[in-house]
């Protein structure tokens, strides 16, 4: 059985939705694995979405390690944000290493992991945007899709490379936007609409995914994506359809 390390921020009902979304799928054994353990970089302080993950994660026999970036080393940050990452990375590795781990999912993780991590773990991230184009938080990208007028919008699941978000790609979901635009005039609202129809669909993008690792479709091998036979990815999948009959079947 496959063994995943979850890595999250738990900043809010983004993060809660994908771990619940998670917790199910193993549960009803649609995925076929085991959560090794949840690493959250903050504190939980009065973040109430943050501290029912973590009940959630106690429920379900799942060790949580609490391990705060904001609080770390700040003068060191401020001076040099390489060396900071890097010696976070550290202390990262030596708090994960006491848990097996097959694959790493970043989901609703708010911090950019260091390079020494990118390369001795297999590590995936949900992004809110589509292949190959935008960088940033789900504010910044969805933002620039409403004032660009992009036609689609969507997420990707891409794996974890020192580059910001240009790893590998292993499925994207997209939809349109033409009837939104219709319904939402005002752009804090259309933001808003946007970032709500992205949210109902990411959690099905993201355990179809992990189920195309779990089972074998699409291997990790130290940073690059394989084929059942041992072959180069040469291609990624849109899930968009199966994800449309996920939300259709409620």
């Amino acid at each position: 059985m496959k063994k995943i390390g979850w890595f999250t921020t738990a900043r809010g009902p983004g993060s809660y939705n994908l771990f619940n979304a998670m917790l199910n799928s193993m549960r009803t054994g649609e995925i076929k694995a085991r959560v090794s353990f949840i690493f959250i970089n903050r504190e939980v302080k009065e973040n109430k979405c943050r501290k029912r993950i973590i009940e959630m994660a106690e429920e379900n026999g799942i060790p949580a390690i609490i391990y705060p970036s904001d609080t770390f080393k700040m003068q060191l940050k401020e001076k040099d944000t390489d060396s900071w990452r890097k010696e976070y990375g550290i202390g990262l590795r030596e708090r994960i290493s006491k848990h097996d781990m097959d694959f790493g999912v970043l989901a609703g993780y708010m911090l950019i992991m260091d390079p020494e991590t990118c390369r001795k773990h297999d590590i995936i991230n949900l992004h809110p945007a589509l292949p190959d184009t935008y960088q940033g938080t789900w504010e910044e990208i969805v933002g620039r899709v409403v004032d660009n007028e992009d036609e689609c919008y969507g997420a990707t699941v891409h794996l974890v490379t020192p580059e910001l978000d240009r790893g590998q790609i292993i499925a994207y979901d997209s939809f349109r936007l033409e009837e939104l635009r219709e319904r939402y005039r005002n752009r804090e609202e259309l933001v808003k609409a946007i970032r709500t129809e992205e949210v109902k669909r990411e959690a099905h993008l993201l355990m179809a995914t992990i189920k195309l690792l779990v089972e074998g479709d699409v291997v990790l091998d130290q940073g690059r994506l394989q084929d059942r036979w041992g072959e180069a990815l040469g291609s990624y999948p849109c899930l968009t359809e199966a994800i449309n009959q996920k939300l259709q079947q409620g």
